[in-house]
């Protein structure tokens, strides 16, 4: 079996702790803690993960590609992973500050207890300093994989064993960033075993920053889309929207992410493929395209089909609000699916992620503008809106530049 192929599963075993448990624990939650509380919990998480985007700062992708250049050199290795620490260090501090300002001094249209500052920062770091990018880059997942299966499995089922009532809102937090912590550490130890640690130079760490700008502006923008509803909508419409959208949008992240063990997987491969035959590269990164957005247009119809069904599954009574959501943000499924793989596939491979990171932050801003438009008069129904429109301009634009020769 190939490299690619045995990643794959080890990712795909990693992506069914990362979505599929987090969609088994979600009915759970709405159920135990009504709308308002599980709006709070979906506020106090889009502030932690936008947070751990900048922390993470593009390293998955930057730093694995460093990682399959250094060829197994465990001194070159050692440095590097010295490098990337403290960069992180650097970033964690300016974001803690951030963070501690948003919890003082209010957060909107939400309020949420000054003390959440903890299981928020803990969130960050459990997801800002994740060494997954050199997991990657040795095409080694076994370890990370298993462990983030089996932790967030144990996290499901103290929720299940703990979580009953709105008074246990906060306990999801504990559990939550407790289980996200454990699941940084041990990779990251198992890490530091293989490689060592070079010295920690100021300018080591500017140096691995400045080389993962553009793939942090690609990534980043990625991952603040995960996030930037819960946020905006908590600011704008308060916690009830949260609980309203954030559950459709998490059974279509859910879909979207399945598609992300293929092409993480894929991407050391892309990357030699491209040192050899460009034209061989376009020609298998077009070949996945057509396959995914088969696969994704037929998801989507069906999803729109079953809609209700789903909802009332997945949700229980009082979530009626979001069957209208789920029809409209799953057809996002395919467009965003189809601009993960070029992007992953061909543009950073090819070193033109600087092209790519441009249409992702525009499609930021489109979001956030479309949002803060919509979102007073149309509660969630304007965010879908905000980003339908937006993830349709990434996928034309990134498909033209593509298609361009």
């Amino acid at each position: 079996m190939s490299s690619v192929a045995i990643n794959a599963a080890w990712l795909l075993l990693a992506q069914i702790g990362g979505l599929l448990i987090p969609l088994i624990e979600l009915p759970i939650l709405a159920r135990a803690l009504g709308q308002q509380g599980y709006g709070e919990i979906m506020y106090a998480l889009g502030i932690a993960m936008t947070a751990a985007v900048f922390v993470e700062f593009g390293f998955s992708f930057s730093a694995a590609r460093r990682v399959v250049g250094a060829n197994g050199d465990r001194a070159a290795l050692g440095q590097l992973v010295a490098d990337v620490l403290c960069a992180k260090l650097m970033l964690s501090a300016a974001v803690g500050v951030v963070i501690a300002a948003i919890m003082l001094f209010g957060t909107g249209a939400t309020a949420l207890p000054s003390h959440w500052f903890i299981w928020i920062a803990m969130f960050t770091v459990a997801f800002g300093f994740s060494p997954i990018w050199y997991y990657f880059g040795t095409e080694k997942l076994m370890l990370p994989a298993m462990l983030d299966f089996g932790l967030r499995g144990t996290g499901l089922l103290l929720v299940i064993l703990t979580v009953s009532t709105p008074q246990h809102t906060e306990r999801v937090l504990l559990i939550q960033a407790s289980i996200g912590v454990l699941n940084t550490l041990v990779p990251t130890l198992a890490m530091l075993r293989q490689t060592g640690i070079g010295r920690f130079e100021v300018g080591g760490g500017w140096r691995v920053l400045r080389e993962s700008w553009d793939l942090f502006l690609y990534k980043g923008a990625q991952a603040v889309m995960g996030s930037v509803a819960s946020t905006m909508l908590g600011g704008l419409g308060g916690a009830r929207a949260v609980g309203t959208f954030v559950p459709a949008e998490k059974l279509v992240r859910a879909a979207t992410g399945l598609a992300g063990p293929l092409l993480n997987a894929a991407f050391p491969h892309l990357v030699r493929m491209q040192s050899t035959s460009q034209s061989e590269a376009k020609k298998s990164v077009g070949i996945w395209l057509i396959a995914l957005a088969l696969a994704t247009v037929a998801f989507a119809a069906t999803t729109t089909v079953l809609a209700p069904w789903v909802v009332h599954l997945a949700f229980g009574p009082g979530y009626t609000d979001a069957v209208p959501l789920l029809r409209m943000l799953v057809w996002i499924v395919p467009m965003r699916v189809c601009s993960m793989a070029v992007g992953i596939l061909w543009f950073i491979p090819t070193g033109r992620e600087q092209l790519a990171s441009r249409v992702m932050i525009m499609n930021i801003g489109v979001i956030c503008l479309l949002a803060l438009w919509l979102v007073p008069t149309l509660g969630a129904i304007g965010m879908a809106a905000a980003f339908f429109c937006a993830e349709a301009m990434s996928c034309v634009a990134l498909a033209y530049f593509f298609a361009k020769k």
